[in-house]
């Protein structure tokens, strides 16, 4: 009889322990609010900087940016365009600069080539061969308006995603690379 109690006894006080564990525990945390929040794995956004609703906005704009909706040229429509001449000197620095972004931004659809062969173009509506006459006889300027401007038919405008001197490259590396002594391998 006597084991019959102390088993039982045994048992009543574990869980009685238990209990108050447990609430020791749940009061122990509702105390200590501010350690019981998970931290977050990146504090960038605690240390920016930050911006009032009415303050004035900056002057300067951040480097390496794009501006939104900057037209520095008057590039009213395509015949304006022509008689513009290009400010970036065709050097190999040049044209190394507009290789790099022709591949970024434009061989998708021309392909490498320039010929209207790049992976976007066999799907879909083929894009002009940078290659052919049409495109070779145009002035600098009217190049540079369709990258800013778009294309006639599903070339978008590139204007807000390539900097005004990165589009002029483009132009200095399509007029070298895919002219026609390089089309005729001479």
């Amino acid at each position: 009889m006597r084991s019959r109690l102390l088993k039982r006894n045994k048992a009543v006080i574990s869980y009685q322990l238990s209990v108050i564990s447990i609430l020791l525990f749940t009061v122990h945390c509702s105390l200590f609010t501010d350690y019981s929040y998970a931290l977050p794995w990146s504090w960038d956004m605690f240390t920016q900087p930050s911006h009032k609703a009415q303050e004035k906005p900056p002057l300067k704009r951040p480097e390496n940016t794009v501006q939104f909706n900057k037209t520095p040229l008057n590039l009213t429509d395509r015949a304006s365009s022509a008689g513009i001449k290009n400010p970036v000197e065709a050097t190999e620095a040049s044209i190394q600069r507009g290789r790099l972004k022709y591949n970024t931004y434009c061989a998708t659809c021309h392909g490498d080539m320039g010929k209207g062969d790049g992976l976007v173009g066999q799907k879909y509506v083929p894009p002009t061969d940078l290659s052919g006459e049409y495109v070779q006889s145009k002035p600098a300027g009217d190049i540079f308006y369709t990258i800013t401007k778009g294309g006639l038919a599903i070339m978008p405008s590139y204007r807000d995603s390539i900097l005004e001197e990165d589009r002029w490259h483009i132009v200095n590396y399509i007029k070298d690379a895919f002219g026609p002594k390089k089309a005729s391998g001479k």
